[in-house]
């Protein structure tokens, strides 16, 4: 039976866009424009203090890419202390830096954490480091902060093993278009790291 060529040229277009990938954009859920901000109350044990995370300019590293300049005030129990992270949206990671291992303006500062989109319950991606760094979405969630509640949250886990006084058993809150809503850290570098405790969203803005 011949089958006609208006029938045989339907037929592949349907296949052919049924077998296209979708395009994800890691900027479609992860906010990282110049302005915008987190205020997050903080408490480690007894003590409770504030920090505001702010996008404040975009520069280019040593290997072209653009990226958005994060910056952190942690105000923790009277004392101010300032940080800055470097943050890239590409395609459908994003990768986020911090300078502690930059010791010149040609070398590419340390990947801190990365996202891969679109998160799903389940996926994992990890990083190329001697003690081995896993992420992993565990689950979804209803999650409740100062702000307010917000479902379908993704409980994401950091694991960087341990080594000589180093280590990271992090747990984030990730809502999609908002960012981080809750942040459980516990990190070793040397002794604990700035902002170890709950992280808890008060107020954004974009």
């Amino acid at each position: 039976m011949k089958i006609p060529l208006l029938l045989l040229l339907a037929l592949f277009s349907v296949l052919s866009f049924s077998c296209k990938k979708e395009v994800v954009h890691a900027e479609d859920y992860f906010p990282n424009e110049v302005g915008y901000q987190w205020n997050y109350r903080w408490l480690n044990d007894d003590a409770i203090g504030t920090i505001e995370v702010k996008i404040v300019d975009s520069k280019f590293l040593s290997d072209g890419q653009e990226a958005k300049v994060w910056q952190y005030t942690y105000n923790i129990e009277s004392n101010i202390y300032i940080d800055t992270l470097w943050v890239i949206n590409s395609s459908n990671n994003v990768s986020i830096y911090n300078n502690f291992y930059l010791t010149d303006s040609n070398q590419m500062p340390y990947e801190k954490l990365h996202y891969i989109f679109p998160l799903e319950d389940g996926r994992q991606w990890f990083t190329n480091v001697p003690q081995g760094d896993t992420t992993k979405v565990l689950n979804r969630e209803m999650i409740s902060v100062p702000i307010g509640s917000f479902d379908d949250v993704f409980r994401i886990s950091k694991d960087i093993g341990y080594a000589t006084n180093a280590g990271v058993n992090d747990t984030l809150y990730f809502k999609e278009h908002i960012g981080l809503v809750k942040y459980c850290q516990h990190e070793f570098l040397l002794g604990p790291v700035l902002g170890n405790g709950v992280w808890e969203l008060m107020d954004y803005s974009f």
